[in-house]
């Protein structure tokens, strides 16, 4: 990288990357939620499976909501170069 040094371009590419990041995020968070939904509990297996579906479910949740906090975090940055330019 030519410079650690942040400007309104940096910002608004992180941004860009953040917001697509996010959609991916919350799909796999609705992809293992009908995971669950669809997986019956009529064995130990499968209980097993939807116990997994449901705990990777749990983690998604967390990296949306590290995403939202980096997106706001990264909106603030903007509207401070937007300001002061």
């Amino acid at each position: 990288m030519e410079s650690n040094k942040e400007n309104l371009g940096t910002v608004q590419g992180r941004l860009d990357v953040l917001r697509k990041g996010i959609v991916s995020e919350e799909n796999s968070v609705s992809y293992y939620q009908t995971l669950v939904n669809k997986t019956p509990e009529d064995s130990d297996v499968k209980k097993g499976m939807r116990r997994m579906y449901y705990d990777l479910m749990l983690e998604e949740k967390k990296h949306v909501t590290c995403f939202r906090e980096l997106i706001s975090k990264w909106e603030q940055k903007l509207k401070d170069f937007e300001a002061n330019s």
